[in-house]
């Protein structure tokens, strides 16, 4: 942070005369701070530093909860609850200005607007977009930043605004990277009060937290973006039938495709998946009507067993691989009538699409954008808690933001075999 001098408040005898001078020397403060670069908060901080330093305890809490508009900007102080978050410190795992991660232990915590509610992390989901996203220099609106996507943990604060939650609740969330304050890999994360879910009673900290990218991104591709009947809240899963729609996933035992696999069957569509002879056993198991074994296959013969099993009733496809595995997908559901296609590990831009596929792109940055998206976390929840649909084997490393880049080092060197890595805190 950049040094300020700030100027002294003039003595008077009465408090609210203090206060009065107080304010105006505030005001400087943050004309000051503004022109050297600072933001408002950054600016309060350090004043109330200085207020401390100078004895004046009982006036830093009158100075500091205003509301004021620096000169020449519109970034506004937080209200008086906000700013008390402000100014603590936390500790942060930072991407740094030279693409190095770094623990913080005296990052500021963010502040709460009136709509947001601050989670005390307990435990989070590490996901391969973490480890990409530094690597290849995306998803990073600026550096420092605070990069992680999902989280578990405890209400810790809300917005005057949140009636929802309270402090102690348990919860779980899935966020967008264009916030700093809703990085997960830090102590404190902040987020809008609708993307905020109750952890279903059945769960761990450790499960609650691999909700927010896998499970979600498997509900919402396919409830909102491959158009699958949403499952009911009743008891039963639809039964399916010779005639029923196919889905065919690309990856049938990564975290992702095991939710979409239950998520399909509890809908009444038959689902196949392609996997490794090692992790064959994990989509059979959550109830895929066949899988494709890739192993020493050629793609020509990948694509004819689809087809043969299928018979041409493929109507939506999943790859969660990559550019390779999309193009082949879209090789073996060119037969059938018409097909929605979902290739949510990128697909180039010069692959061929027959006439018969719609691609959608899946864009999970709607969970935080479109409120109305809530529904479909309340829905994922109700499955779990109904028991209908069951977790992936988690893999746990204990020690909280110290371990996290172990933790996506093991992500970055191989195959996780199906299991979801998990770090506590």
């Amino acid at each position: 942070m950049a040094s300020i001098s700030y100027p002294a408040p003039q003595a008077q005898k009465s408090r609210r005369g203090r206060v009065r001078a107080h304010w105006k020397s505030l005001r400087a403060a943050l004309k000051c701070g503004s022109l050297c670069g600072l933001s408002n908060a950054d600016t309060i901080s350090a004043y109330s530093e200085d207020l401390e330093k100078r004895g004046s305890y009982d006036l830093r809490s009158s100075v500091v909860a205003s509301t004021v508009t620096a000169q020449g900007s519109d970034e506004k102080v937080p209200h008086a609850k906000s700013e008390t978050t402000e100014t603590r410190s936390q500790k942060a795992l930072v991407v740094t200005k030279t693409r190095d991660y770094a623990i913080e232990h005296a990052f500021p915590v963010p502040h709460v607007a009136d709509n947001e509610v601050m989670i005390r992390t307990v435990a989070v989901g590490l996901n391969p977009i973490d480890w990409k996203s530094v690597d290849y220099n995306f998803c990073l609106p600026e550096l420092p930043w605070i990069t992680g996507r999902e989280m578990s943990g405890v209400v810790e604060s809300v917005g005057k605004s949140v009636t929802t939650w309270q402090a102690g609740d348990k919860v779980w969330t899935s966020t967008y990277y264009r916030d700093r304050r809703a990085g997960c890999f830090q102590e404190f994360v902040v987020v809008p009060g609708h993307t905020v879910n109750r952890m279903p009673e059945e769960l761990s900290f450790e499960q609650a937290a691999c909700l927010g990218v896998a499970a979600l991104t498997a509900s919402m591709t396919l409830w909102r973006w491959l158009g699958v009947p949403m499952a009911s809240a009743g008891d039963e899963a639809i039964s399916q039938n010779e005639n029923s729609a196919w889905l065919l996933i690309w990856g049938g035992s990564t975290v992702t495709g095991q939710f979409a696999t239950q998520l399909a069957i509890q809908s009444g569509i038959k689902v196949i998946t392609v996997n490794s002879q090692r992790t064959s056993e994990i989509s059979y198991r959550l109830g895929a009507s066949h899988v494709v074994v890739r192993d020493g296959k050629s793609e020509e013969e990948l694509v004819e067993e689809i087809c043969r099993i299928t018979d041409g009733r493929i109507t939506r496809a999943i790859d969660l691989v990559g550019i390779k595995t999309a193009s082949v997908a879209l090789k073996a559901i060119s037969t059938s009538p018409s097909v929605v296609f979902a290739p949510l590990a990128m697909m180039a831009k010069d692959t061929l699409v027959p006439d018969n596929v719609r691609v959608e792109t899946v864009e999970m940055k709607q969970y935080v954008l479109d409120s109305t998206c809530e529904v479909y976390a309340e829905r994922l929840n109700n499955l779990i808690g109904q028991g209908r649909v069951a977790m992936p084997e988690i893999t746990v490393i204990a020690g909280g933001l110290q371990e996290v880049v172990q933790g996506l080092d093991i992500l970055k060197r191989g195959d996780m075999g199906g299991k979801k890595m998990v770090v506590r805190f």
